[in-house]
């Protein structure tokens, strides 16, 4: 349980319903362990008197033997009817008290479930972009989804436990001891107790194996959720390719391994607990039959073999609480894999605001790879001024992206530094530094949400009339007038009920209302067909007007025309400068240039257009 105290401090918020939850889970212990055992022996006597016909005494009836209860003896015409109340009487205690603490415990159990979701969900916010490369989108669904019950599950479901069962056991225990002295004969019945101890080591045992198992079928699961997630978001694909058999294969594959693991550990949870009642029931065994020539009356034997049921009852409980902490143990290793990430890029102790109105971005002598290998960029030296139009251009991988990324922080330099406004980008917040930057890209995120929406995201506290002239601008009204829900229509997952052309002008109708002075335009032209990427084209232009703009695009259509063309080339720049004179001194860029205007692609081979623009 050490792993867990850091966590309790998420009942803090819940910790009344919480403790009311554990006063009545007590209640209810006391009234199984202790309280029906003793309405057993008391009752069963009044209901069935003795072949003598006298009735026995109930637990209000107190005579030399019973000195330690009340003095109140009850008529014998009432005692069979204070026998029929009183048993229904301790079964509506221990109802209530069960009820209620499995209530106020789910209360508590949500509650705690909401708040270790929102705890890892929000650092998966604060981590940077690498983390969610190096994992699967299913996974991390897992972990956030599935992984924190079982945390949770600890937290509240096995704490509650803890709490309770030893008062079951407890009660349970002094009734056999109270009946104990008062029988002598069922000594041998307090004997059986010494399988109590016996029982402990299958616990360790199974525990330890449990552990194991639960951790592969969490990590199975997560294999399970990633496929299943890369299926859903690529149905396209996957038909255009006839991979349906495929998928259907990969996923029954996972499924089948998920099952394996799953069955191995419900062979180990479930197993302890028929061996627990196995040790009980032949400990009982022996002490009934030492006890066959005793002279012990029927109801204190009843009585007894309930309280010992009560008593190896949370010695079970006990046990799976064991495993529970196991199966918790490995999920709370998944989630603090995400907990404990490190957040590589921070926002600074004492963060430097960043001059307004202005746009300029400087690198200076900056050095970036990925994960320690080897340098996406080389000492990168460049200086944008305010308003200026910057155009990124060389073969994939020659680091143009990794060089935009740099501008808004989605990481952080190796060596070097970038400057926003003459601040280090590292010393100003993150909030205030991407306030000044715009992006759209090539395949723009929509959420699942209505168009209105999705254009607020650029400024949350714009009002209408600001979304609507955004929009204008964007060239976007006239297909969201003309959509039947106008702009209350849901755009659907990722946008996919809009084509490409209406995506990327609500993107850049975000944009617009961002009216951030620096802009980056990352291939946001390169998927469209000609009559919207024309469309496109003219909203980026009057977007651009006045802004620090960077542009990377595979069509030199689009980006012959900025101020400045910076050639990318092995992580370095090879050059800079405007067009004319880059298509004339640097022979790298004449070389990307020509082969795409100077020498076409056959008539009806389209293929060949994708060649041209990947070499950009």
């Amino acid at each position: 349980m050490k792993r867990f105290l850091p966590y309790y401090s998420l009942l803090r918020a819940v910790i009344w319903p919480f403790i009311a939850a554990i006063l009545f889970g007590v209640g209810y212990g006391i009234a199984s362990g202790f309280g029906l055992p003793f309405m057993i022996n008391k009752v069963l006597p009044a209901l069935f008197p003795s072949e003598t016909g006298q009735l026995a005494r109930l637990v209000i009836v107190s005579d030399e033997k019973y000195a330690w209860l009340p003095n109140i003896i009850v008529p014998a015409q009432y005692v069979l009817l204070v026998a029929v109340i009183l048993l229904p009487l301790t079964f509506t205690i221990r109802g209530v008290c069960q009820f209620c603490n499995v209530y106020l415990l789910n209360y508590a159990g949500i509650r705690v479930l909401e708040a270790v979701r929102t705890r890892v969900f929000s650092h998966l916010q604060t981590l940077h972009l690498d983390f969610f490369r190096k994992h699967k989108s299913g996974d991390l669904i897992s972990r956030v989804s599935g992984d924190t019950a079982h945390v949770k599950s600890v937290i509240v479901d096995t704490t509650n436990d803890i709490l309770i069962q030893p008062f079951t056991f407890i009660g349970a225990l002094f009734y056999i001891v109270w009946i104990a002295v008062h029988e002598p004969g069922t000594v041998y019945f307090i004997a059986s107790l010494l399988a109590v101890p016996i029982a402990v080591l299958p616990i360790r045992m199974i525990g330890r194996k449990l552990r194991r198992k639960s951790h592969s079928m969490l990590a199975q699961a997560g294999n399970l959720n990633a496929i299943l997630t890369e299926s859903i978001q690529s149905p396209r694909e996957i038909r255009a390719y006839n991979l349906e058999e495929r998928e259907t294969s990969r996923f029954r594959d996972e499924v089948r391994k998920f099952f394996r693991q799953q069955m191995k550990v419900v062979k180990y949870d479930k197993m302890l607990s028929p061996i627990i009642e196995i040790i009980s029931a032949t400990a009982i065994s022996i002490a009934i039959y030492q006890l066959h020539e005793t002279a012990i009356t029927q109801s204190a034997v009843v009585s007894l073999i309930a309280a010992l049921y009560f008593a190896y009852e949370p010695v079970k409980r006990l046990g799976g609480i064991s495993n529970r902490i196991k199966q918790g143990e490995a999920a709370l290793a998944r989630i603090e894999e995400i907990l404990f990430a490190p957040v590589e890029v921070a926002e600074p102790a004492a963060p430097r605001p960043i001059p307004a109105g202005r746009g300029e971005v400087a690198f200076e002598h900056v050095t970036f790879g990925y994960d320690a290998g080897a340098p996406v960029l080389r000492d990168v030296n460049v200086t944008v001024r305010s308003g200026e139009t910057i155009a990124l251009v060389g073969p994939s991988g020659a680091g143009k992206t990794t060089f935009i990324n740099l501008i808004p922080r989605f990481y952080d330099v190796g060596s070097g530094r970038v400057l926003v406004n003459g601040i280090d980008v590292r010393d100003a917040s993150l909030a205030d530094l991407r306030r000044r930057v715009a992006l759209v890209s090539q395949q723009p995120i929509l959420f699942n949400d209505t168009i209105y929406n999705n254009i607020l995201l650029g400024k949350l506290d714009a009002t209408r009339d600001e979304v609507e002239e955004a929009a204008r601008r964007a060239h976007a009204l006239d297909f969201i007038h003309a959509l039947e829900q106008g702009w209350d229509t849901v755009v659907g997952e990722r946008g996919d009920r809009l084509s490409g052309g209406q995506r990327q002008r609500i993107a850049i109708a975000r944009a617009f209302l961002r009216d951030a002075p620096i802009l980056i335009l990352d291939e946001a032209t390169s998927a469209l067909d000609s009559e919207s990427e024309a469309k496109v084209q003219r909203a980026l232009d009057e977007l651009a007007q006045g802004k620090t703009t960077f542009i990377i695009a595979h069509r030199f259509s689009t980006i012959r025309n900025a101020g400045t063309i910076l050639v990318f080339e092995e992580g370095r720049i090879l050059a800079a400068g405007p067009h004319d004179r880059l298509h004339r001194d640097c022979p790298a860029y004449k070389a990307l240039y020509d082969r795409q205007f100077q020498s076409p692609p056959a008539a009806g081979n389209p293929d060949s257009t994708a060649a041209h623009q990947d070499s950009l």
